[in-house]
């Protein structure tokens, strides 16, 4: 009789395993909503998660083997995805050999598109198949870890990879659904105790053996003083750390991987930005608010290794306290705008921060800038997350073909110029094609219009997006140039760059964002938006942007002095030429020049400031965590007393034990309790002692509660009105014995919230 309770018990906690498991799962697949544009791919996601833990049960029940069972699930898979996603090709439920060769043609598809989309992409029967794919093989895994091997616990290992595996794809913030997968292995771990415990023989405490209590074990003095310091190390743990000088500030040993981990080691300009541009969704990056419209620089890179441009050093060994410098950047002499801009991340994940060139000033709203000499960028130690705003004023160079004229002489001799004349993995042929295309042309400006006018030249490049013979294979650079002619910024830019230095012009290439759509009062930026241009270096001017992509659709502006009109030098002698103001746009001599100053954050994004406001510091926060503690826990008290009056109903008994333990409850919060060992009538005197008549309401309360536990009869509703009047009665005239701290300490305290409610017996 023992052996059939025993497996009656584990019957049951294998149900209910199975229900746990699958609401992991379900909220594990949730995770999956950061690789796809619309919800259709939950549906089938979920259809085919239900059928492997089906599937997996029925094999089990009727004792197939581990091996069999491997090769039953995999047959299973293609009639389950079979009748999903190729309903056109089965017979009735039948897979044939038209579903096979659809399914892997599907393959053959997704895999391709996987590197040429970027996320989050369209629903699609191609991606649908690989996620159901996926999906299938994690269930299986974690059916076979819960009930053959009877390992719950490890069935965590293939739930999170599933949960995970899409932030790696796609690392947006964790959204609600990660509450679900965590409830959902909550769930599990409790049920593989409970089957545990099962195993090992009935509860020796029950219902019957403690009233009110149930199957909870009783609670000792020991237990009670652990929940107490588990509940004030809580308390620690979430307002301390905020209120300690240095909290936010940067750790005296960085051991983390640091700034500009998101970039990796190199961008591969054959795919790289490609999958953004073509990804048909329109993901908003950020918003800015500028008093003129620029480029929104974020890296640069500086190294061409035949293939790749690549840092010529780790990002991390570069970085050095932001200090507003533009003299790498900008020659003193170049006339200069004074941009302010007001950004607000959305959904741009990185440790660097868009910016218009040359920045003079950052606030990034207590948060502790750097900056990368070599990639000329900003950027903080912590991902930039949505919703976190900061503003920068930059010194955008007004550059004017006469700034640009002139031979160079020996100023490209300067030693830090030197890695950005690198040619030594050029090919031949682009070697060749540079000379030949600057044939003619005596000074660096005139080179650099001649190869931007080469690359736009519509006859004989175009733009491109989906150029799949460019994707692998080497020299893809000379292919571009001479084969395919075909692609997109990248491309375009990387070839400009290189030709440049062949040129003897020091070149580099920037990737950011086009100026973006103006939209209200700000102008919004999105993947689309995504470009990559070469910046060429001047001696009279820095470093300036060119534009050789030839797209059409007009988010890439050209520069005015490379265009028709503004390429050609202004001379101030030529007759009809207004003579130079100083600080006017012909006077190259004078000072730089710029635009009346705004203060930075004067007109905050959203309604926010550029310093941090009230509410962003951390002592601030801590005190609010605090109040707002405070506050619920009296609310959470009072609704608690609401919801258990309102379950008990109109049982008698179950009144009379919620008023009764509304009461020991309170006084419990105030101070005086019932003692570990103490029944209700030892408490009862001893608080009639204490309180004389003002204890006598609970006195004949804890009569009332005794009988209705104890006594054959069950009370009637006169004694659960009594009862509750007892109550009211009784906590108003002990609380008029208290002190005003007491009672204060007897809203706030949370003791009773973590004290056992009556069993109710309906």
């Amino acid at each position: 009789m023992a052996t059939t309770d025993r497996a009656a018990r584990a019957h049951d906690t294998d149900y209910a395993q199975a229900l746990a498991l699958a609401g992991l799962l379900a909220g594990a697949s949730l995770s999956l909503s950061r690789l796809y544009a619309g919800s259709q791919w939950l549906l089938p996601t979920w259809l085919t998660i239900a059928c492997a833990l089906g599937l997996a049960a029925l094999l089990r029940r009727l004792g197939v083997g581990q091996l069999l069972s491997l090769l039953v699930m995999l047959a299973g898979f293609v009639v389950v995805a079979g009748i999903l996603l190729f309903a056109d090709t089965v017979l009735l439920v039948v897979p044939t050999r038209e579903t096979l060769v659809a399914m892997l043609q599907a393959t053959e598809v997704a895999l391709r598109e996987v590197g040429a989309q970027a996320a989050p992409v369209d629903v699609t029967r191609e991606f649908l198949l690989l996620t159901c794919a996926g999906a299938w093989a994690v269930t299986t895994a974690a059916d076979g870890l819960a009930f053959r091997a009877r390992q719950p616990l490890l069935t965590l290992v293939p739930a999170l990879g599933l949960f995970v595996f899409p932030a790696v794809i796609r690392p947006t913030s964790p959204a609600w659904y990660t509450t679900w997968f965590l409830l959902g292995a909550a769930g599990l771990l409790l049920f593989e105790g409970r089957a545990r415990l099962a195993t090992w023989g009935r509860w020796v405490s029950s219902a019957s053996s403690r009233p009110a209590v149930g199957w909870r074990l009783p609670i000792t003095r020991a237990a009670s003083t652990g929940r107490w310091l588990a509940l004030g190390a809580s308390l620690l743990a979430l307002t301390l750390p905020s209120l300690l000088p240095g909290y936010g500030q940067q750790p005296l040993l960085d051991f983390k991987e640091g700034p500009g981990s998101d970039i990796g080691v190199a961008i591969n300009p054959f795919v790289s930005l490609r999958t953004r541009l073509r990804n048909p969704v329109e993901v908003p990056v950020f918003k800015v608010k500028a008093t003129q419209r620029s480029r929104w620089r974020l890296i640069t890179y500086d190294r061409f290794d035949g293939t790749l441009f690549v840092p010529s050093r780790p990002p991390q060994r570069s970085l050095t306290p932001f200090q507003g410098q533009t003299a790498g950047e900008l020659d003193p002499d170049v006339q200069t705008a004074q941009v302010t801009q007001q950004f607000e991340i959305q959904e741009l994940i990185s440790f660097w921060l868009p910016a218009a060139t040359a920045p003079v000033a950052v606030d990034a709203g207590g948060r502790r800038v750097l900056e990368s000499t070599d990639f000329r960028s900003l950027t903080v130690r912590q991902r930039v997350r949505k919703g976190f705003r900061y503003s920068v004023v930059s010194q955008v160079p007004n550059v004017r073909a006469e700034d640009l004229v002139g031979p160079a002489g020996g100023e490209y001799d300067r030693p830090e110029l030197q890695p950005y004349l690198d040619t030594g993995n050029l090919d031949a042929a682009v070697r060749n094609l540079a000379e030949t295309v600057t044939q003619g042309k005596d000074t660096p400006f005139e080179k650099a219009l001649a190869i931007q006018d080469y690359l736009r030249n519509p006859d004989l490049f175009s733009y491109n997006l989906n150029v799949p013979s460019l994707a692998e294979g080497g020299n893809q650079l000379r292919r571009f140039l001479s084969d395919v002619r075909e692609g997109y910024c990248e491309q375009f830019a990387i070839a400009m760059a290189m030709m440049a230095r062949q040129v003897g012009i020091p070149s580099r290439v920037a990737v950011g964002f086009t100026q973006g759509t103006p939209k209200d009062d700000y102008l919004q930026v999105t993947t689309h938006d995504a470009h990559a241009w070469p910046e060429l270096w001047f001696p009279r001017a820095g470093w300036v942007y060119f534009e050789p992509t030839p797209r059409g659709d007009g988010q890439v502006d050209v520069p005015t002095y490379t265009t028709a009109i503004g390429r050609v030098p202004v001379d101030p002698s030529a007759p009809g030429v207004l003579p130079a103001v100083p600080g006017g746009p012909t006077d190259s001599t004078a000072p730089p020049r710029t635009l009346a100053p705004e203060p930075v954050g004067s007109q905050p994004l959203g309604g926010g400031g550029g310093q941090p406001g009230l509410l962003e510091r951390p002592a601030v926060r801590a005190g609010l965590a605090v109040v707002l503690l405070l506050v619920l826990v009296p609310a959470v008290k009072w609704s608690r007393n609401l919801l258990a009056r309102r379950r008990a109903g109109k049982q008698p008994r179950d009144a009379v034990a919620e008023s009764y333990t509304e009461v020991t409850s309170w006084a419990r919060d105030a101070g005086i309790g019932r003692r570990g060992a103490e029944t209700p009538a030892a408490y009862a005197r001893r608080l009639h002692t204490d309180f004389a008549d003002d204890a006598v309401p609970l006195v004949e309360l804890t009569g009332l509660y005794e009988r209705a536990e104890y006594a054959a009869a069950e009370p009637g509703s006169e004694q659960a009105h009594l009862a509750r009047r007892l109550a009211r009665s009784a906590r108003a005239r002990l609380a008029g014995r208290l002190g005003w701290r007491r009672r204060l300490a007897a809203a706030l305290s949370p003791r009773s919230l973590f004290a056992p409610r009556p069993v109710l017996r309906h």
